[in-house]
């Protein structure tokens, strides 16, 4: 791995970073050309069914990319989708050298790519930088290779670990510049998963509010392809009254209800054109999780946010679907009657206790935000083995 490879990679990283608002259901990718040191052209994949990085690149540089090197993030896809494959391109346009960061864990490449760049007799360069290209995309390299979702849970609380004063007002423990980098996290992901209880004590749009996200953050995004993530509700026993709250009112929402008609299970109910009800066994009194992530899986759904209670939250801690969690800790401190950030289920062993990796932190004024990895999974993903 020369310094000249990390180099273009790092700038092919740096724009498959662009596409990760906008390629769904498909991985961010970015790419670079350069020969004899010289960029000729550059590109990311904006959305499923546009071109590739690849073809962006090769388009910006006019296709005049003979004897030069390619450096993409993801290994060039061999099969036809929407689009023709990106290595038979490569080869067409006589690319030299192709280096690569990741290798496509996608059951309809996962190493085809690179068999035909090597049988065109192109040199083939893998894993330069892998380890970030592979974090980058660690949403999709996870869904894809498995029937659940990458799962990111926020959590926003005092600085004693509370959630909400014991009346329920919860408006605002952390300030705005924490909410809009909340903005930015919904806007990251496929779907939004809360509870009826949310809904009902706050009246939550739940939505991606775009004029809130930083100017930073907005430069990256092609407006043209914005969209609303899907919202899920979880209303256990219907009790929600679909027309009185905002969730509701604006853009795609699946309500995930409960049954103990077996009849029943994953059956969907067209409310109207933006609702539908589905219907799913009950577990410990509420909605069964894996089930709902099973089914989101199946809707191509490669990452879920959850922002919920304390009550919902917990439970996909408890069971042991969340991949990273978003702490966003407020500096005021509530009391000891105020509602709790967790309801974890007891443990009697520290060797049994959940184990989390800090990934990031960042200071938004007096407020922190904690972004840990649940240790295990970090493991897999720096060793890219979601």
């Amino acid at each position: 791995m020369s310094d000249t490879d990390i180099k273009y990679m790092m700038q092919a990283i740096k724009l498959a970073s662009c596409g990760l608002y906008t390629s769904y259901p498909n991985p961010a990718v970015g790419c670079v050309i350069v020969r004899d040191g010289k960029v000729l052209g550059k590109g990311y994949h904006h959305k499923a069914g546009l071109p590739h990085a690849e073809v962006m690149a090769l388009t910006d540089a006019n296709f005049n990319v003979e004897g030069a090197t390619a450096y993409v993030t993801l290994e060039p896809c061999s099969h036809y989708g929407r689009t023709p494959p990106c290595a038979v391109k490569l080869v067409e346009m006589k690319v030299k050298r192709v280096v690569v960061a990741t290798g496509d864990p996608n059951p309809k490449v996962y190493g085809r790519g690179f068999q035909i760049l090597r049988d065109a007799g192109i040199e083939v360069v893998e894993h330069v930088l892998e380890k970030e290209a592979f974090f980058q995309n660690r949403a999709f390299m996870k869904a894809i290779t498995g029937p659940y979702p990458y799962v990111s849970a926020k959590v926003g609380m005092s600085l004693d670990a509370k959630t909400a004063l014991a009346n329920g007002q919860s408006k605002w423990i952390t300030n705005s510049k924490s909410r809009a980098k909340v903005q930015q996290l919904r806007a990251l992901c496929d779907c939004i998963i809360t509870s009826s209880n949310t809904v009902i004590a706050d009246d939550p749009r739940m939505n991606v509010r775009y004029e809130e996200l930083s100017g930073k953050i907005i430069k990256k995004i092609d407006k043209e392809y914005i969209r609303q993530p899907l919202k899920v509700v979880l209303d256990t026993h219907e009790k929600v009254d679909i027309n009185r709250y905002q969730i509701f009112k604006q853009g795609k929402v699946i309500l995930a209800c409960g049954s103990e008609d077996k009849s029943k299970f994953f059956s969907e109910e067209i409310v109207n054109d933006t609702i539908t009800k589905v219907y799913f066994p009950i577990v410990d009194n509420g909605v069964d999780l894996d089930a709902l992530l099973r089914y989101l899986g199946k809707l191509q759904i490669r990452h879920a946010f959850v922002e919920a209670g304390s009550i919902l939250t917990s439970a996909f801690i408890n069971q042991g679907h969340v991949d990273e969690l978003y702490a966003f800790v407020g500096a005021k401190a509530l009391g000891q009657d105020a509602r709790d950030a967790f309801t974890l289920k007891p443990i009697e062993n520290l060797d049994n206790a959940l184990s989390f990796e800090l990934h990031k932190v960042k200071k938004f004024d007096s407020d922190v935000m904690l972004h840990y990895i649940l240790k295990d999974h970090y493991k897999q993903i720096t060793e890219n083995q979601l």
